[in-house]
Formats: structure tokens, C-alpha cells, sequence
């Protein structure tokens, strides 16, 4: 995902939210270190990340459950992968009572994932194969209806195309791919690896 920002007050109190792509614990705990820099006069960096199905989240000197609780909830309810929400308070001098703090973080959070471009997170597998052009125009067809997408394509005396196929796909692809060519194909598959989908484009995780 891109990066989200909100902004949300309470009584005063400003709640700054971010949403963020990460791609491993290390790099979430990089970008609350940055956060707490950025705003050090801040009285909480509270916040919530989820990474390979870990979910983690800190309450950070808030009443307990009151923070990290319904950030961590914005996360798991919207399916969230490789996710890092961070909600910075600046206190307005007023206390807001759990049910006002735990409102105010949801809000803060909820915002800012609205904010960020989502990326759909997969388990796939790489393709390469050469086609003629008569069965790729078939293949094509395939690729396009079962959402597969072509991550490079060089059109030559025939077309060489690859592709990262959904796992749960392959043997559909590799079936596919045998009809369409009468055998003649010969896909050289990669290993199966993490990728994400954004804006139409593969990225790779793993």
C-alpha cells in the first residue's frame, strides 16, 4: 500500500494516523523509531502491524486495550498484510475515558488505511515459456479471464511471456497451457514465493 495519513480530535487531543507497506518486523520497528523522532514531544506513538499472519501492537503508555487493541482490530477486520498502523497523540489536556480513547484510536486508524492504496497479497509461482503467436492470442485469453498476470512479454519470431501464476492455479496453467499447444510448450516454472498485486503491478515479497 501507499502510505496513509488521518488526522483525528478529540477534546483537543490530535491523533495522527499512518498507514504503512512493510515487509518484515524490522522495518516496522524502523518506521516507529522514525515516527517517535519526528514527533518528539508527542505524549504516544501507539500502534499495530501484521507480517506474515504475526500481528503485534503496543498500547504505549495508554490505559491497556485503549490504543493498540482497536488499531490492531483495523488491521485484522480489513485483512491487512505486511501492514504497519501508527497513531501519534498529542495530549489537549483533557482526559478522554477508555471509550473515548479506543474511539478516537479506531478512528485515527481506520482513516489513515483508507488513505492507502491496498495491495492484495498472494502465494505464486513464476512462469516462462515461448509461445507462437497464434497460441499465445489463446493463452492471452486464458491469462486475462483466471487474473494472471504477464510480468514481462518479448515478441520475436515467436512470443516469450512471463508470468507469476496464483498457486492455487498452476496445475489449471500448466493443463492449459498443454491444450492450447498440443504439447509443444515446454513452461520452466520458479519457485513458489510471496508477490503483491498494486495498481495491476507484481510486486515480489520473498
Amino acid at each position: 500500500m501507499n502510505t496513509g495519513t488521518s488526522e483525528y480530535v478529540e477534546k483537543k487531543s490530535r491523533f495522527l494516523g499512518y498507514a504503512y507497506d512493510v515487509s518484515s518486523p524490522d522495518a516496522a520497528t524502523e518506521k516507529i523509531a522514525a515516527l517517535r523522532k519526528e514527533h518528539y514531544n508527542a505524549r504516544h506513538v501507539c500502534f499495530a502491524w501484521q507480517i506474515d499472519g504475526v500481528l503485534r501492537s503496543s498500547d504505549d503508555g495508554e490505559p491497556q486495550g485503549t490504543a493498540g487493541h482497536p488499531i490492531a482490530d483495523v488491521v485484522t477486520h480489513r485483512e491487512l498484510e505486511h501492514c504497519l498502523i501508527a497513531v501519534v497523540r498529542y495530549f489537549g489536556g483533557t482526559l478522554l475515558g477508555t471509550g473515548g480513547l479506543t474511539r478516537a484510536y479506531a478512528e485515527a486508524a481506520s482513516a489513515a488505511a483508507d488513505a492507502a492504496s491496498r495491495m492484495v497479497v498472494r502465494q505464486g509461482f513464476t512462469l516462462y515459456v515461448t509461445l507462437d503467436y497464434n497460441d499465445y492470442g489463446k493463452a492471452g485469453y486464458f491469462f486475462n479471464e483466471n487474473h494472471i498476470p504477464q510480468t514481462g512479454v518479448d515478441y520475436g519470431a515467436s512470443v516469450t511471456v512471463n508470468l507469476m501464476v496464483p498457486s492455487d492455479l498452476r496445475a489449471m496453467t500448466d493443463k492449459t497451457l498443454a491444450e492450447i499447444t498440443a504439447g509443444k510448450a515446454s513452461p520452466k516454472w520458479g519457485d513458489e514465493t510471496s508477490y503483491g498485486l498494486y495498481d495491476g503491478q507484481v510486486i515480489l515479497l520473498s
